[in-house]
């Protein structure tokens, strides 16, 4: 199905002025009461999506918001969408493209085949660029159809993935490591070599492996360790390790077109919480838990 025959011109605005996320979501809403009979009211509707938005965002990295409701009793899948020239901030993501969706309880799958194509379609900066200067919704609605832009039947995990993410090289340092890991805040990441290709992977408990000498591992008990002289080894090396000799090199990892109920049964049986997706040898995303919790379950 293609996404241009889930809107209406009508429902496709362009704003030029500076709003609040209130403002813009107001806007959208008084569109879709104008038309439809809902099972809420405007400003209850307006009150449930601000409520929503601040439990989770719903911006991404690309520059698009997707606020979305679901609401008992409707039997419908509504979309308006407005294109800004001057983007809202959320924080720290500048949006420019705000698309608010209402669904029925009952219609998850609809709803995330929508957001991927949705999310495929900010990435296509040559898309974006025609779609924010296109002026109405009629021509919107054009374009989408004329670029067969689909809604497809299953959610992938290239529609959710991580694209380009911070991976580290077999040759940094221990030093260079723990300063990827703090600058990102993360506690693992994927090992490539300088063309790309996936390696493995190492987290911080490998890190740490490091500062705990053998006969310490041969202890039962370490309540008497009241210093950190056994992680003395771990500042030592530092320098002198390096990514490759303490990352894991069997990791399993996805393909982009891995389902995602695939994808949760091996995080699941190897108590994992991020993958990472791999295409023809190459690293070309991540994968993590929370990433199907916000973008897949709490929708």
């Amino acid at each position: 199905m293609l996404l241009a025959s889930f809107l209406e011109a009508h429902n496709i605005l362009f704003e030029n002025r500076v709003l609040t996320k209130e403002q813009v979501y107001k806007k959208l809403v008084d569109r879709l009461c104008s038309q439809y009979k809902l099972p809420v009211s405007g400003s209850k509707l307006l009150e449930l999506i601000l409520h929503r938005e601040e439990e989770v965002s719903s911006a991404y990295p690309t520059g698009i918001a997707i606020p979305h409701i679901r609401m008992d009793g409707f039997n419908d899948t509504l979309i308006a969408m407005a294109f800004l020239e001057n983007p809202l901030d959320y924080n720290g993501i500048k949006v420019n493209w705000v698309v608010l969706i209402l669904t029925d309880k009952t219609s998850s799958k609809t709803y995330l085949n929508i957001v991927a194509a949705l999310l495929k379609l900010s990435k296509d900066k040559v898309a974006m660029k025609a779609l924010a200067s296109a002026g109405d919704g009629q021509s919107v609605i054009h374009y989408l159809k004329k670029n067969e832009v689909e809604v497809k039947k299953d959610v992938i995990i290239a529609d959710i993935m991580v694209q380009n993410p911070i991976a580290a090289l077999p040759q940094n340092s221990l030093q260079e490591l723990i300063n990827l890991m703090s600058t990102h805040r993360v506690a693992g990441m994927p090992v490539v070599d300088e063309t790309g290709k996936y390696m493995g992977e190492v987290n911080v408990l490998n890190l740490l492996e490091v500062g705990i000498p053998n006969y310490v591992m041969m202890l039962d008990n370490l309540s008497f360790l009241s210093s950190y002289e056994p992680l003395e080894n771990l500042f030592s090396q530092q320098d002198l390790l390096f990514v490759k000799d303490i990352m894991t090199t069997d990791e399993i990892f996805v393909r982009p077109e891995a389902s995602i109920i695939e994808t949760v049964f091996l995080m699941v049986s190897h108590n994992k919480r991020y993958l990472s997706v791999v295409k023809e040898e190459k690293l070309v995303g991540l994968i993590t838990a929370m990433d199907i919790l916000r973008k897949v379950i709490a929708v």
